[in-house]
């Protein structure tokens, strides 16, 4: 069995320069943790669910880190309204945070051809949910973990 014979090739993308909500409603209204990232028809990055929230640990860590915030509230006996100002405050950021700034630039691929044994050994390594499939450079498809494991289940092993 091919990735060929599993691989979406329907592929939902996302634009460099997409804000984080923009990001998110897309991913969010075609149920799925992560997209490619193309610019003028050349992938350009991926950018998943554990990017945006990698992001979101690094926003609150700054801001949790500025000396006007422990100046004007004591870490520990914060109140739940001084709680929503750090949340107010950290999504208004947000709301301008573009996917190239949470974008993976490396991009990882498989041929059509390729085997699922190899797309698998591949994902374990670099311990990723999915790979791009790539034809002479352009984007044909996207395989993920969950395509790997029905494709495994249909050969009834």
């Amino acid at each position: 069995m091919k990735i060929s014979d599993v691989m979406q090739s329907d592929v939902v993308t996302v634009r460099p320069g997409d804000t984080l909500p923009q990001l998110d409603e897309v991913l969010s209204r075609h149920r799925i943790s992560g997209a490619p990232v193309v610019d003028a028809g050349e992938v350009v990055g991926v950018v998943s669910r554990g990017d945006v929230i990698r992001q979101l640990e690094l926003e609150r860590s700054r801001f949790e880190d500025s000396s006007w915030y422990f100046e004007a509230f004591d870490a520990e006996e914060r109140s739940a309204e001084q709680e929503k100002q750090v949340e107010v405050a950290i999504g208004t950021r947000h709301s301008t945070v573009q996917v190239r700034e949470l974008m993976t630039r490396e991009v990882l691929s498989v041929r059509a051809d390729s085997s699922l044994s190899d797309a698998a050994r591949s994902m374990l390594e670099r311990r990723i949910h999915r790979l791009l499939v790539m034809d002479g450079g352009k984007l044909v498809g996207l395989v993920s973990s969950l395509d790997l494991l029905r494709g495994l289940a249909e050969l009834d092993v």
